[in-house]
């Protein structure tokens, strides 16, 4: 009989030797313990190496796990835990270190209660350690990797019999939602009362859609949080479970910016489809009014200078306002017509050395009877003689012309008007300065603006805010620039800035 135990045990304590793990005895009183060379094995030592007692054996656990060893003991020793069981580190024979999970309890105490003996296992767990340690280490890597990406990492799980929970959801939802994640593994519910009234029934069609043919999904809606109505894009991924339920993978992204972008650029679209109609419309009707126009200026014209049937004075002064009042119409559609063909790009500018002495000189001349009839002094142009820009000469014409013409309207009778030039650089600036009524601060910013004529749109001048529209696109053309200084009352100054010609 006793033979048979023998083998017996002897294959048990063999079976659990090549498991890593040994079988100990600890006489508390005396300190002794049994099966140390079996334990000191584990760690790689020789038999003998190890003293067969706990005070031996402590030295061999690391110092940062030795109190906490010990406090494990005391709990059980004290009866307040069932068995005794701690993991720690030991230092192996070769220096290294080794963890060992111990278990035991205490088999027999004295009349006082206190421990006799002890008995228990010793394992080695290093490479379980190892592996948690990788477990949790590559948790870490990926919870950092998601907690890094801008939208919500999830997984769902939908029910068989209904409903569902998350089993994760990223952090990110704090960033998006202001909500944290527990929130909604509390309550999934939550998540679904997020997303806006209207946009509800679209977006659970779209689940049970994609949970019929079980293929990746995406939708788009809006979400109802305070103060804010986030558009925001789901990408979600079923995968069926063995249990009957759905586990759905997906990913949760803000999309308010693409969102506000995409429409900046349909609205941007309309606004430029807008344009070019008003541009192809204005181009078309400038030349229909051409036509007729000219036809009412020619006949005019013929009746001012008919020998056979001469006017009378009367008759004469009425064709006279009619001729005049055409001239201005025919002068606002030709203005017109320059802005429609600057803002479509078909203006051509030919860019090339201009003497400024001789073209001032000319314009002035041109604008002398109208400045006469007004009763505004032209003074002669200063500063001009050598000065040469590089300007388009029709062009330049075109702006001095409308600048000096502007001097002339908005002046006042005794007032005076004068052209200036000079060198500034590598840049030549032409000024033209009035002794008019001047433009208020407010109305400055505007002034370019075409169909802008601020507080002239309420005087007695006649006109419709095209002309210094045109006169800066055609400056700017020439790769120029104009600028205005006005004091209300006193007069203005414009100032056109062009490259100097070599």
């Amino acid at each position: 009989m006793n033979a048979p135990g023998r083998i017996t045990e002897a294959l048990m304590f063999e079976a659990l030797r090549g498991s890593g793990t040994t079988v100990w005895e600890w006489n508390v009183r005396d300190d002794r313990l049994s099966s140390t060379d079996e334990s000191a094995a584990l760690l790689g030592y020789a038999p003998g190496e190890i003293a067969d007692d706990q005070l031996a054996w402590n030295a061999l656990i690391h110092p940062d796990d030795l109190a906490e060893n010990h406090a494990a003991y005391l709990r059980h020793a004290r009866g307040e835990t069932p068995i005794y069981e701690h993991e720690y580190r030991a230092r192996c024979r070769d220096g290294s270190w080794r963890w060992l999970a111990e278990r035991g309890r205490v088999v027999e105490r004295d009349a006082a209660g206190e421990p006799l003996r002890l008995v228990g296992t010793l394992s080695d767990i290093t490479q379980r350690r190892e592996a948690q340690g990788a477990a949790l280490e590559l948790a870490d890597r990926l919870r950092r990797i998601v907690r890094s990406v801008p939208g919500i990492v999830y997984q769902y799980r939908t029910l068989p019999g209904g409903g569902g929970r998350f089993p994760f959801i990223s952090e990110s939802c704090i960033d998006l939602l202001g909500v944290a994640p527990q929130a909604f593994v509390d309550d999934p519910a939550r998540a679904l009362r997020l997303i806006e009234r209207e946009d509800r029934e679209r977006v659970f069609a779209g689940v049970a859609q994609a949970l019929r043919a079980m293929q990746p999904w995406r939708c788009e809606f809006r979400l109802h949080l305070a103060g804010r109505q986030p558009w925001v894009r789901l990408h979600a991924t079923p995968q069926r479970e063995a249990d009957g339920s759905v586990l759905w993978h997906g990913y949760i992204e803000d999309i308010s910016d693409t969102r506000a972008l995409e429409q900046a650029r349909a609205e941007a679209a309309a606004a430029q489809a807008a344009n070019r109609a008003k541009t192809d419309f204005l181009s078309r009707m400038s030349h229909e009014l051409r036509t007729p126009l000219n036809a009412v200026l020619g006949f005019a014209q013929l009746l001012e200078i008919d020998e056979r049937e001469p006017l009378g004075a009367t008759q004469r002064r009425r064709v006279a306002l009619i001729r005049e009042a055409g001239a201005h119409l025919l002068e606002m559609i030709g203005e017109l017509l320059d802005l429609t063909r600057i803002e479509a790009g078909q203006l051509k500018v030919s860019i090339e050395p201009v003497a400024l002495a001789s073209l001032v000189a000319e314009c002035v001349e041109l604008v002398r009877p109208q400045a006469e009839a007004a009763g505004v002094r032209l003074q002669p142009p200063d500063g001009a003689d050598g000065l040469r820009v590089r300007a388009d000469a029709t062009r330049l014409r075109q702006v001095l012309l409308n600048l000096l013409g502007n001097a002339v309207k908005y002046n006042r009778r005794g007032g005076h008007v004068a052209v200036s030039a000079r060198r500034q650089g590598g840049e030549t600036v032409l000024a033209v300065a009035d002794s008019g009524v001047g433009i208020a601060a407010d109305d400055l910013p505007q002034l370019f603006q075409p169909f802008q004529r601020g507080a002239q749109a309420r005087g007695s001048v006649e006109g419709v805010g095209i002309g210094l529209a045109v006169t800066r696109a055609l400056v700017e053309l020439m790769d120029g620039r104009i600028e205005v200084e006005s004091t209300p009352g006193e007069g203005s100054t414009f100032r056109v800035t062009l490259p100097l010609a070599d």
